[in-house]
């Protein structure tokens, strides 16, 4: 999962070169502000490496995939992860990107399972087999924990990079780029949300995040925090996230802790979309009426958002999109520094709200309109995958 933040050590050159992005320009990343292709080095290209953006400024791969054939590239995949849904659906998200590059040769994935040692195994034995772009999600433990693998893998003349969990390391020294949505600008949205909801009253808040530690938690609960800070009115009963693996029946679990203390809860953040559906089933379990609610997109919320409406009149729902999609601009960066292309778009993305129950937040959908009536319960709403690729994932 899963899995970026003004506190990131780039944080500042990030800035910079967003404002280039956004300007319509494009800019090499800070490793030596060359461009990438055949026999050139794997840390730089032109490819805006660090920028900040929105998805409006996505790059279509018709741009950046050679138009030569016999030109052939080998691509690995490392989650983790790698085994719960949002991994499954972002892998097929990179394997569709893939399809659309006759240079590509094949996409190889290697799931770590949570263990941080099969994670960096994966990471240097696709390396020492001379993988041409390695994209990793380094989420199974401390992102720096990764970086020596990175690095290695980097150092061995694969093109790495990072997406979905911050690595903590420098683009252009360590591996290329990093992609990602900026968790502290997600934190702040969904807070924000909260705090338009809840009013002058205000209320008790709940977040409750991923693996113990995991930074695209730690992170999103900072930019949350920045912004109930600012609002007294408002109470952050927890002083760091909750931690439940991303794992619904973990979240039940520690929801029911929650609610047995008696604690009024007013309004809950989770920080991944299954999470929110063991949340739910707690307070079903336990008879109470469900708050407001901000997460991740996730279908079950979307499509049984009307019937739990029903029954708890006070519910709202907002979510941000999970952005699976985050390894299709992972690979388009790899690309245009391996083939010596271009390609602009930003590398860390501010996500607004994708769905708004209350209809308030600007570009929003409500649950109903992005709900897949034919996708199964877990399947993500803000996906690229075409109907056809959700249904063949899914089975």
């Amino acid at each position: 999962m899963i899995t970026t933040a003004p506190a990131r050590r780039a944080g500042l050159a990030a800035i910079a070169l967003g404002a280039l992005v956004l300007a319509g320009c494009s800019s090499t990343n800070s490793a030596g502000g060359g461009t990438g292709g055949e026999g050139s080095s794997n840390l730089t290209g032109d490819i805006a490496a660090g920028s900040t953006g929105t998805m409006s400024q996505f790059t279509d791969i018709s741009g950046i995939c050679p138009s030569d054939e016999s030109e052939k590239v080998s691509v690995g995949v490392v989650d983790g992860y790698g085994t719960n849904t949002w991994s499954k659906t972002v892998l097929a998200e990179i394997e569709s990107e893939a399809a659309k590059c006759a240079a590509i040769s094949g996409v190889e994935f290697i799931a770590g399972r949570g263990d941080l040692e099969a994670t960096t195994s994966g990471i240097t034995s696709l390396a020492a087999k001379g993988t041409d772009i390695i994209l990793v999600i380094p989420d199974a433990g401390p992102g720096e924990a990764h970086l020596p693998a990175i690095r290695q893998a980097t150092q061995a003349g694969s093109t790495v990079v990072n997406f979905a969990s911050d690595p903590q390391g420098t683009a252009g020294t360590d591996y290329l780029d990093y992609a990602d949505q900026i968790p502290s600008f997600v934190g702040k949205s969904k807070a924000q949300w909260i705090v338009d909801r809840l009013g002058s009253a205000g209320g008790n808040v709940v977040f409750f995040g991923g693996p113990s530690g995991a930074l695209v938690s730690t992170q999103e609960y900072a930019g949350a925090k920045e912004v109930f800070d600012a609002n007294p009115q408002i109470t952050l009963i927890n002083s760091e996230p909750i931690w439940t693996n991303w794992d619904p029946a973990q979240a039940q679990q520690a929801m029911a802790g929650v609610l047995s203390q008696g604690t009024p809860i007013n309004a809950i953040i989770a920080d991944y979309g299954a999470s929110a559906s063991g949340v739910i089933r707690a307070y079903e379990a336990a008879g109470q009426t469900l708050p407001i609610l901000t997460s991740t997109d996730d279908n079950s919320l979307s499509c049984g958002f009307a019937d739990l409406k029903a029954k708890n009149p006070g519910y709202e729902l907002a979510t941000v999109s999970s952005r699976t999609w985050i390894g299709r601009v992972a690979l388009r960066k790899a690309l245009a520094a391996k083939f010596g292309t271009a390609d602009d778009e930003p590398s860390l993305y501010e996500l607004s709200l994708f769905e708004d129950s209350t209809g308030s937040a600007e570009g929003s959908k409500t649950p109903e309109e992005a709900c897949l009536p034919d996708a199964p319960s877990d399947a993500t709403p803000s996906t690229l995958l075409s109907s056809d690729e959700i249904t063949k994932l899914f089975g």
